[in-house]
């Protein structure tokens, strides 16, 4: 269990900063608008990562864990919230406030509040949680929108559950924004202390730009926990397909399973690397 809480809180907020090591005369395919699209997805899926983190670490401290409350709300990203329980095993709800803000380990400040709501034993099949934020911001971008869990089964090794996004909006200061809406499916593994979590599924939406978008994962994308206890966020293998009306389609591979903050985007015939830092 220690390690399943350790994979559920790896995930952090991540705002991405570029770094191409591709040809740099040839990427004029990649101008402002594609730039954007590709960028703007990554950050998004970090984002929703780290909300995700959040829920999976309250649940586990909380009265719907049916081993008892695990884990430790003195972690730091939640050692400035208050966080209230009201429930039991079958239903409850979680409320996670960070007030008007909470300084993250890396130096983020995260305010506003997580409400978590689930219904049934959330490790048996068909039970729900409920995600919805409240005025919730990491700095000065805000976060807005509805997760629902569903979980879809489970046998020794695998949990499967289905996530989904609903009126998923991300918004930044100068007031562009980026629009989510998502139905994927995580499946995590257990192998001995190590654990894999892959990810299949869809996202559609608006870019920065104002551009409609659909994101495809290609090839499952996958998550190791020993990346994570290393700090790097990133899948380590998978690919997603970016369509971008009016711009066309960028391809995002994430490599060949090696723990890094790197994934390779190709755009027009150009392939370029790019490294994000936390």
């Amino acid at each position: 269990m220690k390690k399943q809480l350790i994979f559920l809180l790896a995930f952090f907020p991540v705002f991405f900063m570029a770094c191409d090591s591709g040809d740099e005369n040839g990427g004029a395919e990649f101008n402002k608008e594609v730039q954007a699209s590709y960028e703007g997805e990554e950050t998004v899926e970090a984002i929703y990562n780290a909300v995700e983190s959040v829920t999976g670490a309250v649940i586990l401290a909380s009265d719907a864990n049916p081993g008892g409350r695990q884990a430790e709300l003195s972690h730091p990203m939640l050692a400035c919230a208050e966080v209230t329980f009201d429930g039991n095993l079958n239903g409850g709800r979680i409320e996670v406030d960070f007030g008007e803000g909470c300084e993250a380990p890396n130096g983020k400040v995260i305010s506003g509040i997580i409400v978590v709501e689930y219904e049934g034993l959330w490790i048996m099949e068909g039970s729900k949680v409920y995600v919805v934020l409240k005025d919730f911001f990491i700095d000065d971008v805000e976060v807005e929108g509805t997760i629902i869990y569903t979980n879809a089964g489970m046998d020794m090794k695998s949990w499967v559950f289905t996530v989904e996004i609903v009126g998923g909006k991300i918004t930044w200061p100068d007031g562009t924004t980026v629009t989510r809406e998502s139905d994927r499916t995580h499946t995590l593994t257990m192998s001995g202390d190590e654990f894999e979590l892959q990810i299949e599924g869809t996202a559609s939406g608006a870019t920065r730009m104002g551009y409609a978008y659909t994101s495809e994962i290609t090839e499952p994308l996958l998550v190791k926990s020993s990346c994570l206890e290393e700090y790097r966020f990133l899948p380590v293998s998978g690919k997603k397909l970016i369509k971008v009306d009016e711009l066309g389609e960028a391809t995002i591979d994430y490599g060949d399973g090696t723990c890094d903050n790197t994934f390779t985007v190709t755009f027009g015939g150009v392939s370029k690397d790019v490294t994000i830092s936390s």
